[in-house]
């Protein structure tokens, strides 16, 4: 019986210490659950999401539209955790109960959340929209009525996915689970997470979306699109507008939409400008000629592939696919190295090899034999792979297959910044709902770039165009020159090098609107484009995506160890004056009736979201996190036995004696 209880005791310690893995608030499964204060699950609510978007050049401008219907006989608070694009910048909210529109204000987060907590505990309706990371937020409605029905409108801009006349937006409408290491600080949504987890598993609906887009790309389309799903459109002149052929969608994966503009062989120029106050800022897009130099130089490239749980199923399989293709594509007296890690990682050579028939086909084996399970220590095998010797002579270029389900992205992005160096990281984003935020400014510290592979049929598309960049580096030493006595508060203030078909893309504050902007670099030759500001036309948004990319660059500075004491009024600043929802900053909305009693009970939902489509999540647990639940199970099931044991064992002892 010593030796069962010791077993049982060991079991529940391995099982305590599985939990310490946590998953981070980005429930996996798409149900909005009401539980009491007691725990008690009560049926689900309904979620509906309308997204109307106006796309105008490189910028999208999106109004966004969800509504909670509480059809309980209870007073109810709905929270829901929703992505967003990891560029997006919020600068609108507005609360709609019946016919009463209450407009949002931007306040101090601390102070946002104050009065939505007087507000709530008071009876009033009130919304609070607060920020979790850079693409990820959540929305709090207090106080919904017995059968009432609030709708909360949010408003954001965004820059689109440019690749050469190649362009994709992309609406987030679902998220993959985030795995944190257990020695990692635990994440304000773990209080989040442990209503959402604790819920039984089951299929109840998150609801769907309905989409609107107006498209005006700026010249003629050659081609337009979806991969993610059945589009209809309409053409009206150069403008488009396009609807889902479903109509409402589930919310289940992400929505693509992709076009492509006529080549007529000359550069594309786009530019916007914005006055706001006096001040004026611009929004400059060059796209280069799309022919580029072929490298001399021989290329070392490092591999990293993630085979973490969160990767089982089609992620997986699109990995391995893409890591083929990219084998492929080495060339002889190419060097090259993979990693491979999970809760582990393993490196395929103990330092890179020259590319040959042998080295090649050993690479191919061990990416055949790979498979999705564990954690995502991410951080590791990034270490590592780093710290392999450089060989001299060789430009070296990392990639890195993942869908980025992490929740230490600033101890990544530190490592990155300390053990890069001169190398060039791109990375390359797996499934149906990737950690784009994530994979997006890795790329950006490491002066790469981000490529999104949707499904198995864009693999080949995906790696022969990531490959096509990386073989042809066109430019370097990137330079903005405005005219003498203008002065610009620009970002990215380090231009990243330019590939063929890449787009330069920089957000300016200007202390005046210039009548000109040279665009200049260095390839083969010198080369330089004249770029004239339209600043008799105004773009409403473009003041808030250069605020965005500041706050991006002085949330960074707090990732490489700035104090944040030093740099979050910075930030504060910068959002309020420009109403936009940041770490420091929320959107607040309170209606001034009181529309719970005081004697009514106040109820709490927790919308959880769906599984990204193609994933293996199943109910409540992710595939990469710990067997905890059936480990408690088991512990049970032995102490219990253990009990049964000790009390036998009594009574035969008392009759003993």
């Amino acid at each position: 019986m010593k030796l069962t209880l010791f077993f049982s005791l060991l079991l529940l310690t391995f099982t305590a210490q599985a939990n310490g893995q946590r998953w981070q608030g980005e429930a996996a499964t798409g149900a909005l659950l009401l539980v009491d204060g007691q725990g008690q699950i009560q049926p689900a609510t309904l979620l509906d999401t309308d997204a109307r978007i106006t796309v105008s050049g490189p910028v999208a401008k999106v109004t966004l539209t969800q509504r909670f219907h509480n059809p309980s006989q209870q007073f109810r608070e709905g929270r829901y955790l929703f992505p967003l694009p990891e560029n997006a910048a919020v600068d609108g909210m507005v609360l709609t109960i019946g016919d009463r529109r209450i407009v949002g204000r931007i306040d101090r987060k601390a102070e946002a959340e104050k009065t939505y907590r007087q507000a709530r505990a008071s009876g009033k309706k009130a919304s609070l929209v607060s920020q979790q990371r850079p693409n990820l937020f959540t929305t709090a409605v207090a106080n919904i009525a017995p059968g009432e029905t609030v709708q909360v409108e949010l408003h954001y801009q965004q820059t689109l996915n440019v690749d050469g006349h190649r362009f994709q937006l992309r609406l987030p409408l679902t998220l993959t689970p985030r795995f944190t290491p257990p020695t990692e600080a635990p994440h304000t949504l773990d209080s989040l997470l442990r209503n959402t987890v604790a819920a039984p598993g089951g299929t109840a609906d998150a609801g769907t979306a309905s989409v609107h887009i107006d498209l005006d790309a700026g010249a003629r389309l050659a081609t337009l699109g979806s991969p993610s799903h059945a589009i209809h459109y309409q053409r009206h002149g150069r403008r488009y507008t396009i609807t889902p052929k479903a109509g409402a969608i589930a919310m289940d994966r992400d929505l693509l939409l992709n076009w492509e503009l006529e080549d007529t062989g000359e550069p594309l120029v786009t530019r916007f400008h914005e006055e706001i106050d006096g001040e004026h800022y611009a929004l400059l897009m060059v796209v280069p000629p799309k022919t580029g130099q072929v490298t001399a130089l021989p290329r070392e490239t490092l591999f990293i592939i993630d085979s973490s749980g969160s990767m089982g199923g089609a992620p997986m399989r699109q990995a391995k696919a893409s890591l083929h293709l990219a084998l492929q594509r080495l060339k002889p007296g190419d060097r090259f190295n993979i990693t491979d890690f999970d809760s582990q990682h393993t490196l395929l050579f103990e330092t890179p090899v020259t590319v040959s028939d042998n080295s090649r086909q050993q690479a191919q084996d061990f990416v055949d034999g790979l498979q999705a399970s564990g954690g995502t220590h991410m951080l590791p095998a990034l270490s590592a792979t780093l710290s392999q010797p450089a060989s001299d002579g060789y430009l070296r270029q990392v990639i890195f297959i993942t869908d980025g389900a992490v929740g230490n992205e600033s101890g990544i992005f530190r490592a990155l910044h300390q053990q890069l160096g001169e190398a060039r990281l791109f990375t390359v984003g797996i499934g149906s709902a990737p950690n784009s935020h994530f994979m997006t400014r890795a790329a950006q510290f490491g002066r790469g770039s981000f490529t999104y592979i949707n499904d198995q049929n864009q693999v080949q598309q995906g790696m022969d165009t990531l490959f096509r960049r990386l073989e042809s580096p066109l430019m370097r030493n990137l330079q903005v020159q405005l005219p003498d006595g203008i002065v610009a508060e620009r970002w990215p203030q380090k231009l990243p090098d330019l590939y063929a078909g890449e787009p330069l893309l920089v957000a300016m504050k200007l202390s005046a609107p210039p009548q000109q902007i040279t665009v200049s670099g260095y390839s083969t030759q010198h080369w330089q484009q004249p770029v004239t500001l339209p600043t008799n036309n105004n773009h409403p948004g473009t003041a808030s995506l250069w605020a965005r990319r500041k706050i991006a660059d002085l949330m960074d500075r707090i990732t490489l160890g700035a104090a944040e004491t030093d740099i979050a009024p910075l930030i504060t600043d910068v959002a309020l004056r420009h109403q936009l929802v940041s770490r420091y900053t929320s959107f607040i909305a309170v209606e001034e009736t009181v529309s719970r009693p005081a004697n009514e009970p106040l109820l709490h939902d927790t919308v959880r979201n769906q599984a990204p489509h193609g994933t293996q999540h199943t109910a409540a647990w992710p595939g990469t996190a710990t067997p905890a639940p059936l480990l408690w199970r088991l512990a049970g099931v032995l102490l219990m036995v253990c009990l049964l044991l000790w009390l036998r064992q009594r009574r035969l002892n008392h009759g003993a004696a």
